[in-house]
């Protein structure tokens, strides 16, 4: 693995709260239970700066805000951390992934003027009035785009992240002419990888009835993981050559219990739901079991009691890998990073990008 000062981007997870309850978010259960494993938790200001200190700052190139769980919009203490991060390194690259449906006017316009000159925040649309709150269940279409525009009329950039579903794919041609009209810098479209078994994915109301199903667009390009891949996944996992993203990107992960991962990915593995299945509860089992053998392997990767540089400069971390992708293969590296012949890689791909700027 790299070493830290080879370090150029981290991954921020600055809390794990939401306001939303997107049904392919495991932070909760197809849309309604909230997911029992997650506990709620938000760094301070204090937390920041204990992590990202001047010479981590100083090290990277910029750092990305959004995790597997919540929304930074949500942290009451984000543009304090924003402030003190472009103090420090004016030439950060900054980006934040949200939902867009909270705070004021004024809090949006503060946050526009504490950015670095080099920024983008990411509002997810996933669709128009009619379509947007199917899948970004407990937001706002309307609140968003008030929101964003107050960002970009005070100075910031902002990008129209789209993700097409069936109930949504007509939209695309429209939502991007809006994008443009509104200002954004931006406008991406990109497929769901988190159709497994089937390309039907019920939508589940707080009492756990299912309310409708998200489908697949009609003219995807990615298909979903089938139950064949699943009930094989020890062939496939024998197969497949991993080949790690963050390695290439010199890019490190911090979850909101301010642990170090390699990447969200990893990290999310203890939290997500139990599978339903006989055969998905014996993977899950074995991910979990080397979850733990990892993090074993790891020792403490606290980033609030051992320095960024300290964890990622330990022997542990830096030669740990290669035994992790080959011989006993992480099945989330093999999932998220992995290649089999023909198999679609199981991943958010097929990314379209149209820049406006």
């Amino acid at each position: 693995m790299f070493k830290f000062t080879e370090l150029e981007d981290i991954h921020f997870e600055i809390t794990n709260k939401c306001q939303a309850a997107c049904p392919m978010c495991s932070r909760n259960h197809h849309g309604g239970q909230i997911n029992p494993l997650i506990k709620n938790q938000a760094w301070t200001i204090e937390d920041f700066k204990t992590i990202a200190t001047p010479e981590v700052l100083t090290q990277i190139k910029g750092f990305y805000m959004c995790g597997n769980f919540g929304d930074p919009i949500i942290n009451t203490d984000l543009v304090d951390m924003i402030e003190y991060a472009a103090r420090i390194n004016p030439d950060l690259n900054i980006r934040i992934h949200t939902n867009g449906s909270a705070r004021t006017i004024a809090w949006w316009e503060r946050l526009a003027k504490a950015m670095p000159k080099q920024h983008n925040v990411i509002f997810a649309l996933d669709g128009l009035e009619d379509t947007h709150h199917l899948y970004r269940i407990g937001t706002d279409f309307n609140r968003i785009i008030k929101n964003a525009r107050a960002f970009m009329k005070a100075g910031g950039r902002a990008e129209w992240c789209f993700i097409k579903f069936k109930h949504n794919e007509h939209q695309v041609d429209l939502a991007r002419e809006r994008a443009e009209k509104e200002g954004f810098a931006m406008f991406t479209e990109k497929n769901s990888s988190r159709f497994i078994g089937s390309p039907k994915f019920p939508v589940f109301n707080t009492q756990g009835n299912t309310e409708y199903y998200l489908e697949p667009p009609s003219m995807s390009e990615l298909s979903y993981i089938t139950n064949d891949m699943v009930r094989n996944y020890k062939d496939v996992l024998a197969d497949v050559k991993i080949d790690c993203y963050v390695k290439h990107t010199k890019e490190i992960y911090i979850d909101a219990y301010c642990n170090v991962f390699p990447c969200c990915f990893l990290a999310s593995t203890p939290y997500n739901y139990a599978p339903d299945t006989d055969i998905t509860k014996e993977i899950r089992t074995r991910m979990l079991e080397q979850y733990r053998e990892l993090k074993q392997t790891l020792g403490n990767t606290s980033a609030l009691e051992h320095s960024v540089k300290d964890i990622v400069s330990t022997e542990s971390w830096q030669t740990a890998w290669d035994y992790y992708w080959t011989q006993n293969k992480l099945i989330t590296c093999a999932r998220t990073c992995g290649q089999v012949p023909n198999v679609p890689k199981p991943k958010d791909q097929f990314i379209k990008v149209v820049n406006f700027e």
